[in-house]
C-alpha cells in the first residue's frame, strides 16, 4: 500500500524533516516566479506583510537569482522595521542587477526606492536612481526638490 505523506518515505529521495535549512519557508503549492510575486504584490497593496513576506520568500526559495522579490522584499521588510536585513535584500537587488547585463536596463525605480536607500545611507544608489526617475520624468516637481536637498547635503 502507498504512504499517504512523505513521513514513510525517508530515504526514499522524499525531502526529510531534517532538510538543509530547517528554517526555510514551507510552500504551499507551488505556482510560479511570476504568480507567487503577483500574489505577493496583492498582499503588499492589501497591507497583509506577513503573507506578502511569506510569498516572497516563497518565490526567493525557487528563484534566487531573480532581483524583483528581492527588491519588495526589501520594501516590505523596511515597512515592518526589519531595516537591516530590508538593507540586505536591497543590495542582493543591486548586486543581481549588476552581475546580469540584460537585467541592469531593467533596474526597477520608484521614488519609495530611492527614499528607503537614501534612509538607509545608501547615498550614491539614492542619486542614481533618483537620475533616471528624472529622466522618465524631468519636469516632476517632487523629484526635482528632492535631488536639489540630496546634493546639498552630500
Amino acid at each position: 500500500m502507498l504512504a499517504a505523506s512523505s513521513d514513510n518515505m525517508e530515504g526514499l529521495g522524499a525531502p526529510s524533516s531534517n532538510s538543509r535549512n530547517p528554517n526555510a519557508p514551507k510552500p504551499r503549492i507551488w505556482l510560479g516566479v511570476k504568480e507567487g510575486l503577483k500574489e505577493a504584490k496583492e498582499a503588499v497593496e492589501n497591507k497583509n506583510l506577513a503573507l506578502a513576506e511569506q510569498l516572497l520568500r516563497e518565490v526567493l526559495e525557487f528563484a534566487p537569482a531573480e532581483p524583483e522579490p528581492w527588491h519588495i522584499l526589501a520594501a516590505v521588510l523596511n515597512r515592518k522595521g526589519e531595516k537591516e536585513e530590508a538593507r540586505e535584500c536591497l543590495k542582493r537587488t543591486l548586486l543581481i542587477q549588476e552581475t546580469d547585463i540584460e537585467l541592469q536596463s531593467d533596474l526597477p525605480s520608484s521614488k519609495r526606492m530611492a527614499k528607503l536607500l537614501w534612509a538607509q545611507d545608501e547615498a550614491s544608489a539614492a542619486l542614481n536612481m533618483l537620475a533616471e526617475l528624472l529622466l522618465e520624468s524631468p519636469n516632476d516637481k517632487e523629484l526635482i526638490a528632492l535631488q536639489q536637498i540630496w546634493t546639498s547635503t552630500t
